[in-house]
């Protein structure tokens, strides 16, 4: 089960996506889940100019469970502190 358990994920060229996995399902073979991103206003200006350019949404709010990584966040706190 991975609903309630921190992700990160990569956008663009040197930014991170860091959220809670929300809900999770599978489709055909492939288990995707929905996250709650958190600060999340770069990502979503991005994704509102391609909305506007195509006039259509061509990305889903669903994450195929191979593009995000699951992470303990109070183990990489620690680690960023010792920095």
């Amino acid at each position: 089960m991975l609903v309630g358990k921190t992700v990160w994920r990569t956008f663009g060229h040197s930014s991170l996506r860091f959220g809670t996995v929300v809900e999770e399902k599978t489709c055909d073979g492939w288990k995707f889940v929905r996250v709650n991103w958190a600060d999340d206003h770069e990502f979503q200006m991005a994704r509102q100019r391609l909305i506007d350019l195509r006039g259509k949404d061509c990305r889903s709010n669903w994450d195929r469970i191979d593009k995000v990584s699951i992470f303990d966040k109070d183990e990489i706190v620690s680690k960023i502190n010792k920095l």
